[in-house]
């Protein structure tokens, strides 16, 4: 890369921005909370303002569709038009990509120290790579090897399919909750607020008072509250199904990337057993399941060097808006 390139990779409550350097480093990493800001416009200014540059090109991941001009982000309150903002911000070129692609670029981007690996399965060098994460909501995409041999990713809404259930205890939970919801999708239960929900609900199913309302607390409480242990069984045991569903849905051979912001702050509260143990247990294909390779990706600036890469995919020039 010759001249220099913000990134910005925005999801329901930070904003992390960086700086790609002329020699193709990223640099000045900074992290926004959403709520301080009313959009884009003014994290970018304030970001420019604190490393002391002005650059023409910004990428940006957001927690949304973007298909159309005009972008809503699904779980912050920012939004914006890809046109408005380039003439607003001054930029030569702007490429908007959803979260998740800029995940699934980073999942070849990053260094292999920055995986823990939890199945090492038997990877095909070219094959699918799945991409699945909890955040504030859950994204889904790939990357796929195009005919010129370039990682290509795939942009999805697959946080948004429905649950299922495979076991009583599944069943009654989504039976109460679809009683509440009109639809209760994956991002519903495979998330940060989808991990309070779970506990909530059995707390009510068991006529019990919720006794905590965070993550952190959750986990504080494992050792002595038999909820809070059912709850992290079921998030796994959910999340493995949702996770073996896209990886035979993408033919996923090339492995299986956790990303978010979830996983990793769960620790060792997160399940690893029974995540395998569900993802696994697709009758015929236990065996096929066992062979993909599943990863979870731990370093938070993973974003920013997919957005470094979605600077320079070919597949991806299609999307970039210049004045």
């Amino acid at each position: 890369m010759s001249t220099e390139a913000i990134v910005a990779d925005i999801g329901g409550t930070n904003a992390r921005f960086g700086l790609v350097n002329q020699n193709g480093e990223i640099d000045h990493v900074s992290v926004l909370q959403c709520a301080d800001f009313r959009g884009i416009d003014e994290a970018f200014h304030h970001f420019s303002s604190e490393v002391g540059r002005a650059t023409s090109q910004l990428a940006v991941a957001v927690a949304c569709p973007v298909q159309h001009d005009s972008v809503k982000l699904t779980n912050n309150d920012w939004s914006f038009s890809k046109k408005a903002l380039v003439n607003v911000l001054n930029l030569s070129e702007l490429l908007v990509i959803n979260d998740f692609t800029a995940q699934s670029l980073a999942a070849v981007s990053v260094n292999q120290d920055a995986f823990e690996v939890i199945q090492a399965g038997s990877q095909d060098p070219f094959g699918p790579i799945f991409v699945i994460g909890p955040g504030t909501g859950l994204g889904v995409g790939g990357v796929v090897v195009d005919a010129q041999g370039e990682w290509t990713p795939l942009s999805t809404e697959g946080g948004h399919v429905t649950m299922a259930a495979q076991t009583e205890d599944e069943w009654r939970l989504l039976t109460m909750l679809r009683k509440e919801y009109s639809h209760v999708s994956a991002e519903r239960l495979i998330s940060g607020p989808g991990l309070l929900l779970i506990y909530r609900s059995l707390c009510a199913l068991e006529g019990l008072k919720p006794l905590v309302n965070s993550p952190q607390a959750l986990m504080q409480s494992y050792e002595d509250d038999a909820i809070v242990r059912r709850t992290l069984e079921l998030f796994a045991g959910f999340f493995g199904i949702v996770a073996s569903d896209g990886c035979l849905t993408l033919g996923a051979t090339g492995g299986c990337c956790i990303a978010g912001g979830v996983i990793p702050k769960l620790g060792d509260y997160f399940r690893r057993d029974i995540f395998l143990e569900r993802f696994r247990a697709k009758g015929r294909f236990k065996n096929y399941l066992s062979n993909i390779p599943i990863k979870i990706l731990l370093d938070s600036e993973a974003g920013l060097y997919g957005l470094k890469r979605a600077l320079a995919t070919n597949a991806l020039d299609r999307y970039v808006v210049r004045p």
